[in-house]
């Protein structure tokens, strides 16, 4: 009898710790889980990148902001330089009329005043760039600033060599400007041009070790996390089976205590 009332008590508490059990189960679960999300948040938040992701974004802004001042400052030479093309082509017409001969008549002086202004307008009408990773020794501005003087050139009726001395050598140190300022443009195109395909280049290498450091430190905050799931996971299971085997061995013990009935039938049953 004292045997069946142990064993009915030791039932009773085993029913009563499974069920504090599976309670404070529940409770220690929730606080680790919240205590997990805190770290995933933490880590989250971490970046062992920052500076250097940081640096490479505002690489990565001023090149692209260069890029487009780059571009309009080559447009604007190469604009120029086609006007820089009309321009010795028109001064090569100028050149042949005033020198065809040594004679310089009244249709020769009307002639040259008016290809001189057309050649004046245009150049006037060119635009000056300026770039601060670019020298062009102000040679646009040079050649603009020798307008006045080309201007001036007014021919006279008479002879070339008498009447109008010294007109010949004022054309042909415009032209020699106009052909100055036209390589110099040419040669600046080519070096915008260079710059850009170098930012270009420069852009890319910063993208590429941008979306790298991004990457790795993507996946060095997924290893961080998943390292504290197989930790949250395994506390969890240890806890579960230490109270899994308590339980076993109270069940065993209740067992002991417990009558032992024989099996229906048995021959112990005459026994009992």
């Amino acid at each position: 009898m004292a045997n069946t009332i142990s064993a009915t008590l030791a039932s009773i508490s085993q029913a009563n710790a499974r069920t504090g059990f599976e309670v404070q189960f529940n409770n220690l679960q929730n606080t680790l889980i919240k205590r997990f999300n805190n770290e995933v948040d933490k880590i989250n938040d971490s970046s062992t990148t920052h500076h250097q992701i940081e640096r490479l974004e505002a690489k990565s802004a001023r090149l692209v902001d260069t890029l487009p001042i780059l571009e309009q400052y080559r447009i604007g030479n190469q604009n120029n330089y086609g006007q820089l093309e009309v321009i010795q082509d028109d001064l090569a017409e100028l050149q042949a009329l005033i020198t065809s001969d040594n004679d310089v008549t009244a249709d020769d002086v009307t002639a040259f005043e008016t290809l001189r202004d057309k050649i004046a307008d245009r150049v006037n009408n060119m635009y000056l760039f300026v770039h601060p990773d670019i020298n062009d020794g102000q040679a646009t501005q040079r050649f603009k600033d020798s307008l006045d003087a080309f201007r001036a050139l007014t021919p006279v009726v008479g002879t070339l060599d008498g009447d109008n001395a010294g007109l010949v050598d004022g054309l042909n140190t415009f032209i020699n400007n106009a052909a100055v300022a036209a390589t110099v443009t040419s040669n600046t195109i080519s070096t915008a041009l260079d710059l850009e395909f170098k930012v270009q280049a420069d852009f890319s290498a910063v993208d590429s070790e941008l979306l790298n450091l991004t990457f790795e430190e993507s996946e060095r905050r997924n290893n961080e996390i998943e390292g504290l799931k197989v930790d949250l996971g395994n506390t969890l299971r240890a806890i579960s089976l230490s109270f899994e085997i308590n339980s076993e061995l109270a069940t065993q013990l209740n067992k002991s205590l417990s009558p032992q009935v024989p099996p229906a039938g048995s021959v112990l049953n005459f026994f009992t």
